[in-house]
């Protein structure tokens, strides 16, 4: 299907705070009102629906390849329980930039290599790296397609992906870590309780905690602790994340049904959108699209993000 019309939304005044260096507030006369807290800022930014992938079979993650705009969408087609089950009938959806649904199956897999719970997925190297359960698949996006697996790992839970140019990481939900995978060398870096959606923004690694329900600054080389926000008391049960260009931090609350961004201070949160169970959300950022995949909606819900 294609997408509806984009609206284009008028730029709005936002608020900014100016703080007073090197003087004194005068003193307060006898019986002057307090002064008043400061108010929360205005949401950096906004976003409008402007179309809906329908026909999914419970979608988790969606990418955009950035290369050619092509953007593919993981289901993993199970009924709730059997999230987990390494059934075979999972498989991934590809969709033309323009919003056409090119092939739903695009992939399920090879006879050998079957998809049962893909998940998050990433694009490097000309292929398409795919969490499958337990184990990450690779598909080659020439024409021949080749798919395979990656050797050597080994997973309890596998999530998300995610590239910083040089090698992929896989979030591990069920052992709370981090794969990294750089050719045939697989070493793992510490991660919080639950780790979910994982990113990265100049050279910089972000992930969210199913469990924990924060966001945590991860150390690329494995050795330092997970570094939390302190933003565990506005979520529920965090999924998927990603970095704006100027910072801003959107994340996926799925048990909240909506998605959120946080300010690049890691201060301030907002409500962007409602969605029904946001999952791993993706984003086209030449067109400022966002993809919202609805987990138990079976649609991907697609917005315009614009900065005030």
């Amino acid at each position: 299907m294609r997408l509806g019309a984009l609206t284009i939304l008028a730029l709005l005044a936002s608020a900014a705070s100016v703080g007073l260096v090197g003087c004194q507030d005068p003193p307060r006369a006898t019986g002057s009102r307090p002064a008043t807290r400061p108010r929360k800022p205005k949401p950096a930014w906004t976003a409008e629906r402007v179309g809906l992938l329908e026909g999914m079979r419970v979608p988790e993650s969606v990418v955009v390849d950035p290369s050619t705009g092509v953007i593919y969408i993981s289901n993993v087609e199970a009924a709730e329980g059997d999230y987990w089950a390494d059934d075979g009938k999972g498989f991934i959806a590809r969709v033309l930039p323009n919003g056409t649904l090119d092939v739903l199956r695009w992939k399920s897999g090879t006879e050998t290599h079957r998809l049962s719970g893909p998940r998050g997925m990433c694009v490097y190297g000309g292929a398409l790296y795919v969490a499958d359960n337990t184990r990450v698949c690779r598909i080659a996006l020439d024409a021949a397609g080749a798919e395979g697996l990656v050797g050597g790992l080994r997973g309890r839970r596998l999530n998300d992906v995610a590239t910083d140019g040089v090698a992929v990481y896989v979030s591990d939900t069920g052992a709370g870590k981090i794969h990294r995978i750089d050719g045939p060398v697989i070493r793992q870096l510490k991660a919080p309780e639950g780790v979910n959606g994982i990113a990265f923004h100049r050279d910089k690694m972000y992930a969210v905690s199913w469990t924990l329900h924060d966001a945590f600054e991860i150390d690329p080389t494995g050795q330092a602790e997970p570094a939390p926000f302190g933003l565990a008391g506005h979520f529920k049960a965090l999924d998927g994340i990603e970095v704006l260009d100027d910072g801003t931090f959107i994340v996926s609350d799925f048990e909240g049904d909506r998605v959120c961004t946080i300010s690049p201070d890691r201060k301030t949160v907002h409500t962007l959108c409602t969605a029904k169970t946001p999952a791993d959300i993706g984003l086209a950022r030449r067109s400022g699209l966002m993809y919202v995949p609805q987990f138990t909606g079976g649609s991907v819900a697609v917005y315009k993000l614009t900065r005030r």
